[in-house]
C-alpha cells in the first residue's frame, strides 16, 4: 500500500496529499489507513483526485479546500464544486436525476466535499465508441437522451438557482469586449479574432440573442459533450462533472449532445446521423414533449447545435497550437454551413422530438 503519496512537503513539515485530508474528513480513510496506490491528479480549478481505497473500492475525490494552483480557491471553482454538490443533493429524492450520475460515497456541503465512484476517467463516450466499446450507439444514445430529458422533466420549473452561462452566449453580444476582466478569462489571441469572425455572423448573432431568454426552465448540465458522458457498464452512460449545473433551458442541453453528432459525423451532410436521431427520440418520449411543443423546442435545439459548435471553436482556439487554430476555424465553418441548413435540422429534430 501507498502511504500518505500520499506525502507532500509544506513550509510547516510533512502533511497528508489534499485527497487523503478529504478522505479522512468525511470519514472514508481512518487515521492511520492507507491509501492502495498514489492518487491520480484531475485537478483544474479545484482538487480532483482518482483514488484506490483500502477496501479497493475506487472513486474521485474533489475538494473546494485545495486548488489546482498555489493562488487560492477562486469564486468560480467554489461555485463550480458547489453546484455539483447541490446537484448531488437533488439526487437524494430526484430518482432520475440518481440514475443519470455518479453514485456519491460521501457529500459534505459544509467542507466542500464530494466522493463519487470512479467510472473510469479515462473512458468517456467519446473513448468508447472509437475503441467500440459501445456494440449498440443507437441503442446507448437513446439511452442516454432519455436520461437527460427524464431529469429535464422530473425538474421543470423548480426554483433552482441558475446555472452558469455558456461562454458562446455571453461573447456574441454587439460590442462586448473580450478583454480578461469582462469576460472572466485571460483569453488567447486567436480565441479573439475568432470571436470577431463569429461576431461578423448576423445569423449566429441572432440566434445567441434568442437562446439568451429561455423558454423553459429546469435542472440542466450545461456542458454535455462525449467527454462528460460516462461509459458504466451495460453500457449505460452516466452523466459526469455538473460544475456549470443549475436552472437553464433544456434546449442548450439536448443542443450539446445534437452537436457532438454534427462534429463528429462530416459523413452527413445535413440531417443527423443515426445514433444522433435516436437520441432525440430517447429525449422526446421521457421528456414527453408534446406535438404541438415539439416544433418551437425543435428549432431551439437547432440553434443550440450551432451555438454549440461555434463553442467548440472558441475552445479549441483558446488552446491554439500546432495547428489547432486551423482546426477551429474548420469548426467555424462547419457551424456556418449547418446555420445555413437550419431549417433541415429542425424539421428532422422535430419529426424525432414529436410522440
Amino acid at each position: 500500500m501507498i502511504a500518505d503519496a500520499t506525502m507532500v512537503r509544506t513550509d510547516a513539515g510533512t502533511t497528508p496529499h489534499p485527497s487523503v485530508s478529504a478522505l479522512r474528513a468525511v470519514g472514508l480513510l481512518g487515521p492511520t489507513e492507507l491509501l492502495r496506490a498514489e492518487p491520480t491528479d484531475l485537478s483544474r480549478a479545484h482538487g480532483v483526485w482518482a483514488v484506490h481505497l483500502p477496501d479497493d473500492r475506487r472513486v474521485v475525490v474533489k475538494s473546494g479546500v485545495f486548488t489546482a494552483t498555489d493562488t487560492g480557491t477562486t469564486g468560480a471553482a467554489q461555485e463550480g464544486l458547489g453546484a455539483e454538490l447541490f446537484v448531488q443533493r437533488m439526487a437524494r429524492w430526484c430518482l432520475p436525476l440518481q440514475a443519470a450520475i455518479p453514485s456519491s460515497a460521501a457529500v459534505d456541503e459544509e467542507h466542500g466535499i464530494l466522493v463519487v465512484e470512479d467510472l473510469g476517467a479515462g473512458h468517456p463516450a467519446s473513448l468508447a465508441l472509437v475503441s467500440d466499446t459501445i456494440g449498440d450507439p443507437d441503442a446507448f444514445f437513446r439511452l442516454l437522451g432519455a436520461r437527460v430529458g427524464a431529469v429535464h422533466r422530473a425538474t421543470a420549473g423548480l426554483p433552482l438557482p441558475p446555472a452558469r452561462p455558456p461562454l458562446v452566449l455571453h461573447v456574441l453580444r454587439p460590442g462586448e469586449r473580450t478583454d480578461a476582466a469582462t469576460v472572466g478569462l485571460d483569453l488567447a489571441e486567436a480565441t479573439r479574432a475568432l470571436i470577431a469572425l463569429l461576431r461578423a455572423q448576423p445569423a449566429l448573432m441572432a440566434a445567441a440573442a434568442r437562446l439568451r431568454t429561455p423558454a423553459g426552465r429546469a435542472l440542466v448540465h450545461h456542458d454535455l459533450k462525449w467527454d462528460n458522458v460516462a461509459v458504466a457498464p451495460g453500457p449505460s452512460p452516466v452523466l459526469v462533472d455538473w460544475e456549470l449545473a443549475g436552472a437553464g433551458d433544456p434546449a442548450w442541453d439536448l443542443g450539446c449532445l445534437v452537436a457532438e453528432h454534427l462534429l463528429r459525423d462530416a459523413s452527413t451532410a445535413v440531417g443527423l446521423p443515426s445514433p444522433g436521431g435516436a437520441l432525440v427520440r430517447g429525449y422526446g418520449e421521457a421528456a414527453r414533449i408534446s406535438s404541438r411543443a415539439a416544433g418551437l423546442f425543435a428549432e431551439r435545439v437547432a440553434l443550440a447545435s450551432v451555438l454549440r459548435l461555434a463553442q467548440f471553436a472558441l475552445e479549441v482556439a483558446e488552446r491554439s497550437e500546432g495547428g489547432d487554430e486551423e482546426q477551429a476555424h474548420g469548426v467555424v465553418a462547419l457551424a456556418i454551413a449547418r446555420q445555413d441548413h437550419l431549417a433541415v435540422l429542425t424539421e428532422e429534430l422535430r419529426s424525432c422530438l414529436a410522440r
